[in-house]
């Protein structure tokens, strides 16, 4: 039976229907498959080991900012030199001066607070040195009880410790000295303390008691001179933001007067990706940059070139993946984040990016008005780049160029290409740009005012990028930020 039902079939086609031959037909393309999307097992696994790693750096990381220095001793001596010298130089500044830095640098530290970041110090097991240097700041807040008691161990403490009190029971107890002895203790602090402000005060205190004027008039001089300086580059450094915010108040002027969406781009939102592709790149990403820099944290010492090389590598893993994934889909990274420009997309470019830069500034003035305002200082270790202030010149210039280069870069395609794009598919918007923000503020590690500052960069960047379609004006303001903050790193504390 079968048979007799397949034959005829087979009859009722005896040549191809159509004119061309049937070879042409063979040669007919197939349909594409379409890209399969990145495993879920693959991205839970990566997560889940992303996750374990920042866990338990949470939990094993200390509770004081002080362990996390290698050289907690010589980075506090260095803030507080340059504080009590900027402080002596306000004394003696015109009033226009004090008011500005009063208004935009929150409140000057106090010396009790000094004194408290001393006394932390020194619990950790701190050098003679830096002992020294507390008694001194008790000295000068007029505590004469508490230096008494200070004092009073140094006795017993060896020749070092010893000769150290001497010098402070000169310069602020009365100690009776001939001129010889006096000249003496001058000569043993200018030669075993290094060149500052704590060397220029008890030298200035010694030569006060000694009723030598010329002596004292040189040391305060030298405080006043190093204060003034350091008060013009303040300024300057304030000044150049000043600039960039009127500059970004124009520019959000003019977009506002042509009452156009500001877009400069052409990037999908939503994305090309699906969610779970989304999270699947941004936790792969994640991932090897946690790897390469655990690999070289403890394969590579600090003072090796490699070392900074590694930081910058950290975050090709990301770039990989996102080219991996877009080539085979036929797109690139520049259409996909909006990195092509439209004619004439140099000057909305240009615009948006003053806007973002005037905004962030804006922005710090007044998260440092209202932290002033609360009272609420930060810790003095927070934040602090230790590998800036006292790193070799080429790892400087390693951390300069991940800082304002390299890092922009690869964070803006992470949390606002990657994260907030997938994010707003999944909850909308303005709840994407506040869980970016708030998780791109997190992974920096810093304290309420840190987070604060980074938490409202993230969102600024965000909401860049969703109002003109590239991440050309975030990266740029995240390159912007991050100079500024560079330079007055450099230009107030290491130089």
């Amino acid at each position: 039976m079968s048979r007799s039902f397949q034959i005829p079939n087979l009859m009722c086609y005896p040549r191809p229907m159509s004119d061309l031959p049937s070879e042409a037909l063979q040669e007919v393309p197939p349909v594409p498959s379409r890209p399969a999307p990145l495993s879920p097992w693959v991205t839970a696994v990566c997560g889940a080991v992303a996750g374990a790693y920042l866990g338990f750096s949470v939990l094993t990381v200390s509770p004081s900012p002080l362990d996390r220095l290698d050289q907690p001793e010589e980075s506090l001596e260095r803030l507080v030199t340059r504080e009590m010298d900027l402080r002596a130089a306000l004394r003696q500044a015109p009033e226009w001066k004090k008011t500005l830095y009063a208004t935009l640098s929150g409140g000057e530290d106090t010396l009790a607070d000094v004194i408290a970041w001393y006394d932390e110090l020194i619990g950790t097991g701190a050098s003679p040195i830096a002992q020294l240097y507390r008694v001194v700041l008790v000295a000068e807040d007029g505590q004469t009880g508490r230096l008494n008691a200070a004092l009073v161990p140094w006795e017993f403490q060896g020749e070092a410790a010893f000769r150290m009190g001497k010098w402070v029971r000169a310069g602020y107890l009365g100690s009776d000295l001939d001129r010889e002895g006096a000249r003496s203790l001058l000569m043993e602090i200018r030669s075993e303390l290094p060149p500052g402000w704590f060397a220029d005060t008890l030298a200035a205190r010694v030569a006060a008691k000694l009723g030598d004027p010329t002596v004292q008039r040189e040391a305060e001089a030298a405080i006043g001179a190093r204060g003034a300086a350091l008060l013009d580059r303040w300024i300057g450094l304030t000044v150049a933001q000043g600039v960039l915010l009127v500059l970004g108040i124009v520019a959000l002027g003019g977009i506002l007067r042509r009452r156009t969406a500001g877009a400069v781009g052409e990037a999908p939102l939503p994305p090309v990706w699906t969610a779970q592709d989304g999270y699947g790149l941004f936790v792969r990403g994640t991932l090897g940059f946690l790897l390469i820099g655990l690999v070289s944290t403890f394969l590579l010492p600090k003072e090796s070139p490699y070392s900074g090389i590694s930081t910058l590598a950290a975050g090709l893993p990301l770039v990989w993946w996102l080219h991996r994934y877009l080539s085979v889909r036929g797109l690139s990274l520049p259409e996909t984040f909006g990195l092509t420009l439209p004619a004439g997309g140099l000057r909305r470019v240009a615009a948006a990016t003053f806007v973002v830069i005037g905004l962030s500034v804006l922005g710090e003035v007044a998260i440092t008005l209202v932290s002033g305002t609360l009272n609420y200082k930060p810790h003095w270790a927070d934040g602090l780049l230790e590998s800036i202030l006292w790193g070799p010149p080429w790892l400087v210039a390693c951390e300069v160029l991940d800082s304002v280069v390299w890092a922009p870069l690869i964070e803006e395609l992470a949390f606002r290409g990657v994260l907030y794009a997938t994010l707003r598919m999944t909850v909308g918007v303005w709840p994407a740009v506040g869980l970016s923000g708030a998780f791109f503020a997190l992974v920096h590690g810093y304290g309420a005012v840190g987070f604060a500052s980074v938490l409202w960069s993230g969102i600024l960047w965000a909401v860049a990028y969703e109002r003109t379609r590239s991440l050309l004006p975030a990266i740029l303001g995240h390159m912007f930020n991050n100079l500024l903050v560079t330079t007055e790193f450099i230009w107030l504390l290491r130089l």
